[in-house]
């Protein structure tokens, strides 16, 4: 009797861990999975993505896979290629691609690759800042000649900004009049630290926890570009690319900034993008938690203030996405017609 019992006592463990199984898989299959490129944890783009993505997975059956280290212009042709379902993406890369220029000017299917992404959600990003320690004996740009200089990874859009900002100021070019020290984001930050490099250079928010981190190991300048060098025709071509604007960085934005005046730089949008193929629900309903739990975006840093539906559609020059064009029309949300998707005409 007591085998009896036992063997039925087992084959309940049996059919409660079956029916464990199978329940595990049925909400397995009730979720989606997405994948999403972004950048390092403690750049404004990473904690963007990490606010969506905490967002998204709070109230919604939705998991997504965060992978980090590509380029913004990669990230963009592997969305197109459908590689990819979230991405960060840059009005001035989608003209790049549209345009077939700049780092795309080789590739030949760049606008039709370009014609399969859509846009979600635009945000400031924030200023090209342009970093040294205030020891290293660089006051303006002019004194980079001969030094180590980190413009963006090789091939990325903020590459190519600096690469004429400082051609404008400077008339040097990279390994000619310095070296370009050639990383990804998170390997110019190390070496940065290190001392392998003497200027670093990245579009980011102020404040901003990653440039901050410098400072707490030794104090920081924060170089600008003169305002008359904003009459080159270099630094004129890089602010009439769609989200391109002038900012200003002013002395104390930083514990440990020996800045006495305000320096002038070029600032940046961006945004999450995706791709045509991505369904409509999805991510519209991924837009709807994101705006309804906007206190929590905001919570995260203090910059993510300047997010908001009134300006969610700001410098996008790429169609919306069929889903997110649905819940910004239920908002009232007035839409170019150039971001009306061609799968609502």
């Amino acid at each position: 009797m007591g085998a009896f019992n036992h063997l039925l006592s087992a084959r309940g463990m049996l059919t409660v861990a079956a029916l464990g199984l199978a329940l595990g898989s049925a909400q397995a299959q009730d979720r989606k999975f997405l994948t999403m490129a972004s950048n390092p944890p403690g750049t404004t783009v990473g904690q963007f993505m990490i606010a969506f993505t905490q967002v998204v997975q709070k109230n919604l059956p939705i998991e997504i896979q965060v992978s980090t280290g590509k380029p913004a212009t990669k990230s963009a042709i592997d969305a197109a290629l459908q590689k990819v379902d979230l991405y960060t993406g840059a009005p001035t890369i989608n003209w790049y691609m549209q345009n077939k220029t700049a780092m795309f000017a080789k590739v030949d299917n760049a606008p039709e690759l370009n014609a399969n992404l859509r846009g979600m959600i635009n945000y400031p990003l924030g200023p090209y800042q342009i970093i040294t320690f205030a020891d290293s004996g660089i006051e303006t740009l002019a004194d980079i000649k001969g030094r180590k200089v980190f413009l963006g990874p090789p091939a990325g859009a903020a590459t190519k900004v600096m690469t004429d900002v400082v051609e404008a100021v400077t008339g040097l070019k990279p390994d000619e009049g310095y070296e370009a020290m050639r990383y990804d984001w998170s390997s110019a930050e190390v070496a940065f630290l290190d001392g392998q490099m003497d200027v670093y250079m990245v579009p980011t928010s102020i404040p901003s926890a990653q440039i901050q981190q410098f400072a707490f190991v030794r104090d920081i300048r924060v170089l600008g570009i003169p305002k008359d060098a904003f009459d080159h025709e270099l630094i004129k071509a890089a602010l009439q690319y769609p989200g391109r604007t002038v900012w200003q960085i002013a002395p104390g934005s930083y514990e440990n900034q020996v800045n006495t005046e305000t320096v002038d730089t070029i600032g940046s949008w961006v945004g999450i993008q995706t791709q045509k193929w991505l369904d409509e629900e999805t991510v519209y309903d991924m837009v709807k938690a994101f705006f309804e739990n906007l206190d929590d975006i905001h919570a995260t840093a203090s910059w993510m203030k300047a997010i908001t539906l009134e300006t969610a559609l700001n410098e996008m020059n790429v169609p919306l996405h069929i889903g997110a064009y649905r819940y910004y029309r239920e908002q009232g949300v007035e839409i170019p017609a150039a971001l009306v998707p061609p799968e609502a005409r």
